[in-house]
């Protein structure tokens, strides 16, 4: 008598919940959000909070156009008083405290310092602790230049040239000559524009750079500039363990894994 077949059938695993199905359709169709860039440059009438003012400041958001910029000019007591600069500093917080990051220019010594002593001093709250990239700091620990000034860096990576500035047009801007402050006005969105430049050019440098892909929601892309194209490329080593090495393709910066690899346990340090 001839044995019967049996087929067997594949057990189907359980369907997805329909929450979860809405959830994945949801983060498929929903835009990532992108990290905020904010590149921003001040222009003051002494290099000390306590005995100057803020002439004017600029704000530009990475990968944009437009330039944001204030100056004691715009103020509404720069008639009675060309010195009270407590309208441009509030203005510049709000364009400032919802940025994910910011890059300025020997940023985290004068920018940051003197911007919080004028705010204080005007009885306003002082700047949120967001990542400051400094350029400064980057060409400083990196590069081998006869200066690390924005100048200097944009001229050897062959960018854009700063406007010049001369005392006679610095010294009646802070007397409140307006044709001399619409000229350092330019010159600071000029600052602007070039810091951008400089910041593409040496990112990749960085190894403090804030990590955009906890912005953006992505993974496996590189931390510096979240461009989904990294290469392996060996290994970094520590006392007692290695993570494996990349190099994103786009920005030529380095980065590696998070968590180590399994390698021998090692008894001695």
């Amino acid at each position: 008598m001839a044995k019967k077949r049996t087929i067997k059938r594949k057990k189907r695993g359980a369907r997805p919940s329909r929450a979860r199905i809405a959830r994945v359709a949801k983060s498929v169709a929903a835009p990532r959000k992108k990290a905020k860039i904010v590149l921003w440059d001040l222009e003051t009438t002494n290099l000390k909070g306590n005995y100057g003012y803020i002439l004017c400041g600029a704000t530009k958001l990475a990968g944009e156009k437009k330039i944001k910029c204030w100056s004691i000019a715009d103020s509404s007591t720069f008639n009675d008083d060309p010195t009270n600069d407590k309208e441009i500093c509030k203005a510049i917080l709000e364009s400032l405290e919802d940025a994910d990051m910011w890059v300025a220019h020997f940023g985290k010594w004068f920018d940051r310092p003197m911007m919080n002593t004028r705010l204080l001093g005007h009885g306003l709250p002082p700047l949120p602790p967001i990542p400051l990239i400094d350029t400064w700091k980057i060409a400083k620990d990196n590069l081998r230049l006869n200066s690390n000034r924005l100048a200097t860096i944009a001229a050897w990576a062959g960018l854009e040239e700063k406007t010049p500035l001369s005392g006679p047009i610095w010294i009646k801007a802070m007397a409140g000559h307006r044709p001399s402050i619409k000229y350092v006005i330019k010159h600071c969105k000029q600052d602007v524009v070039v810091l951008e430049q400089v910041y593409e050019k040496i990112k990749c440098l960085s190894t403090t750079h804030p990590n955009v892909n906890l912005v953006d929601g992505r993974e496996n892309s590189c931390p510096i500039c979240g461009e989904a194209n990294l290469q392996k490329r060996g290994f970094q080593w520590a006392r007692t363990r290695r993570y494996q090495r990349y190099q994103c393709q786009k920005c030529g910066g380095w980065s590696r894994a998070s968590a180590a690899e399994k390698y021998p346990k090692m008894s001695i340090r």
